[in-house]
């Protein structure tokens, strides 16, 4: 299996760069969108921390961020253990990883972790 890297998702029609996909660009409306490889590296805009994560999460407190990739910002979970580990504007990196149970069932998602 190849290495899992984010995607975005590039306007057709104006170039438009989107996280996540949505049905329409929400610059100029069009509705068809290319896949484009994202960095896999980038830097943390802000971030919060989660003291009641929803079922399927396994830790008591869950920190998220949003991660600035440069065309696009991506949200998603912080591997840190203390709000003292995080720094607006420090680097991250995102590994694929499992982030939660859903039915018995393992979901994975990118984790971003300090560089």
């Amino acid at each position: 299996m190849s290495e899992r890297i984010p995607t975005g998702f590039k306007c057709l029609n104006c170039g438009k760069m989107h996280y996540p996909r949505h049905g329409r660009c929400l610059q100029c409306k069009h509705r068809e969108f290319d896949e484009v490889p994202l960095s896999k590296q980038g830097t943390l805009v802000t971030f919060t921390q989660l003291k009641a994560p929803p079922t399927g999460i396994s830790t008591r407190s869950l920190f998220l961020g949003i991660v600035d990739l440069g065309e696009v910002r991506y949200t998603g979970q912080l591997a840190v253990d203390n709000l003292e580990s995080l720094r607006i504007g420090m680097n991250l990196v995102a590994t694929w990883k499992e982030v939660r149970t859903i039915d018995n069932r393992a979901i994975s998602g990118f984790v971003w972790e300090p560089a």
